[in-house]
């Protein structure tokens, strides 16, 4: 057993090894499935899944005895657990704490299986996974880019793009993510084409806004018509095609290029 002071009363609370191991194994899923999360929410993500039951006092107390030895993945400051896109030595760790907390309030929380969520802490698990394999394999079919297959071609780009989701990022700017690099897209059908199973892959990914729970998941539950609204405009620099001012804008508006994105 190691022994650990708690915060408050100057009493000594004894934490076995395993015990602080376990909590964080779940603090490290955690914040790969929701980015951030308070303490008294990760007590109850715990309590959830475990039947010897946590509290906030020892949490805190394990989960900063191994960040403070242990080479973990996220951060404990003041009352909030946040991975490693939230880390408090960023000069805007406040700022984003706050606005994805924002986003996040209301909103229900993503509790797969226990075997499904411990499968998070490793960091790189995508689920679901068929919409990235459908526009990895869109990507290499179309040849929309030459450097092939790899970290430093199309399988890097999509860790970007779960990272971009993940963090955020709407849809306009994960377009542009691509029209803005080396993807060429030989006129508007085919871009228009791609944005469709772009479409697929942001819907369907967990993102942290949501609880970790994917839009297309929410929308089923709240019954909207469109769980991601794709109406905001994009500039899109084509490499291939230029796009004529009548034409009809690769933003997806409906409008014409010259009324749009165009002026």
């Amino acid at each position: 057993m190691e022994r650990q002071q708690a915060s408050a009363g100057g009493t000594t609370r004894r934490i076995k090894r395993d015990r602080k191991e376990l909590l964080s194994r779940y603090a490290t899923a955690s914040v790969f499935l929701y980015g951030v999360i308070s303490v008294d929410e990760f007590v109850e993500v715990f309590n959830h899944y475990e039947d010897v039951k946590t509290d906030t006092e020892e949490a805190v107390l394990a989960l900063r005895r191994l960040e403070k030895t242990n080479d973990v993945e996220y951060s404990v400051f003041k009352d909030i657990i946040s991975g490693p896109a939230f880390q408090p030595r960023f000069m805007d760790y406040e700022e984003n704490v706050s606005s994805i907390r924002q986003r996040q309030n209301g909103k229900p929380r993503y509790l797969p299986e226990k075997e499904e969520f411990l499968r998070y802490e490793t960091g790189d698990y995508t689920e679901p996974l068929k919409p990235y394999a459908d526009l990895k394999a869109y990507i290499l079919k179309n040849r929309l880019m030459e450097r092939g297959e790899g970290l430093k071609g199309v399988d890097g780009d999509l860790i970007d793009l779960k990272e971009m989701i993940h963090e955020g990022f709407n849809t306009v700017e994960c377009l542009k993510y691509f029209t803005e690099s080396d993807y060429v897209f030989d006129g508007i059908d085919d871009l228009n084409s791609f944005v469709q199973v772009l479409l697929e892959v942001f819907n369907n990914t967990r993102i942290y806004e949501n609880n970790g729970f994917t839009p297309e998941e929410l929308f089923k539950r709240s019954e909207r018509r469109n769980p991601i609204p794709f109406s905001e405009k994009v500039l899109v620099r084509n490499k291939s095609h230029k796009v004529g001012r009548n034409d009809p804008c690769p933003c997806g508006s409906g409008k014409k290029y010259k009324k749009c994105c165009g002026r």
